[in-house]
């Protein structure tokens, strides 16, 4: 079977759907993914092939050359739209779609039966559970086969932490305070913490400049990580990069409906951290959305930080 599969083209959307192509590789298909940014890691990936996404025109193409079609769903994407639009009419049970829609009314998207994604299940978990009861595969695993090349040594510095700030969205940002507060008690516990503010670094004016990692290739940005103790950032890629790595991640998230389809789930040494739940998030206060900034705590953080810390050392 010849497959290809095409991802958001956020990093962590790029991370999850790497499950999918490395597990119908493992099953003896021949798979495509298609990813924007993802091919600087294809040495962490050589089994698999990551390409560029392709012109509208080739779409076409696209639905004669491979068997079946993995797409996820994005509405503001002029090319996946007309993918969708067009394989749905010329070959719909060879296209299969995904809802990653943390919402329990993704149930009525036009396509949905294609994979039925639960919104109470991890990304992981929807794409392993579809191999098994759609696909049928008969070898599945709860990775995206990521390969550390033999350069980078794992945890070499694990009194490094890395704080990663910013997201894909402003709204998604705890505040830079907070996170200069947990950095100044990490530090005073002779930890090295360095920033990697990401696209948005031009808002984050209070970071040590001396403190802030440059990558301009996402294979070295991957490499530091996996040599660091620690990662510590908002609802982001890098927590998804960092899991798939084992690195002990702490992703701070505002809404648990959301954390709870997108959290990092390649490690069982991560911990999402989210609003309390006894504050009140009833229609029209919603008190926990609008507040989620200041509800999350730095000391709570911190305790959460010390936790991990202890199992690592353990282990």
């Amino acid at each position: 079977m010849h497959a290809c599969v095409f991802s958001h083209q956020g990093l962590g959307d790029g991370i999850n759907l790497l499950a999918l192509s490395h597990n119908l590789h493992l099953n003896g298909w021949q798979v495509v993914t298609y990813h924007n940014t993802l091919g600087q890691m294809a040495s962490w990936f050589p089994h698999l092939e990551i390409r560029p996404y392709p012109e509208a025109a080739y779409i076409g193409t696209l639905l004669v050359e491979y068997d079946c079609i993995f797409v996820v769903h994005n509405d503001t994407d002029p090319f996946i739209l007309s993918l969708v639009k067009e394989g749905k009419r010329r070959c719909p049970d060879k296209i299969k779609i995904f809802y990653f829609y943390p919402s329990t009314r993704v149930v009525n998207e036009p396509y949905y039966k294609d994979t039925q994604v639960n919104p109470k299940w991890t990304i992981l978990k929807n794409i392993c559970r579809f191999c098994e009861n759609t696909l049928h595969l008969s070898k599945v695993v709860y990775a995206n086969g990521m390969i550390p090349p033999e350069r980078w040594q794992y945890r070499k510095y694990p009194k490094r932490v890395v704080i990663h700030p910013s997201s894909s969205r402003l709204s998604r940002n705890w505040p830079e305070e907070r996170f200069l507060e947990v950095a100044k008690h990490l530090e005073d516990r002779e930890y090295q913490v360095t920033w990697i503010p990401g696209a948005q670094g031009v808002y984050f004016d209070k970071i040590p400049k001396e403190s802030v990692g440059h990558f301009c290739h996402l294979s070295e940005l991957a490499g530091y990580i996996y040599e660091s103790g620690f990662l510590i950032g908002n609802d982001s890629g890098l927590g998804h990069l960092a899991a798939s790595l084992k690195i002990p991640t702490i992703t701070i998230c505002r809404r648990k409906t959301h954390a709870q389809l997108w959290r990092p789930a390649f490690s069982n040494v991560g911990v999402v951290v989210t609003p309390p739940s006894w504050v009140p998030n009833l229609k029209g206060l919603r008190w926990r959305d609008r507040y989620w900034k200041y509800l999350i705590r730095p000391d709570r953080v911190l305790k959460i930080f010390n936790q991990l810390s202890l199992q690592t050392e353990i282990k």
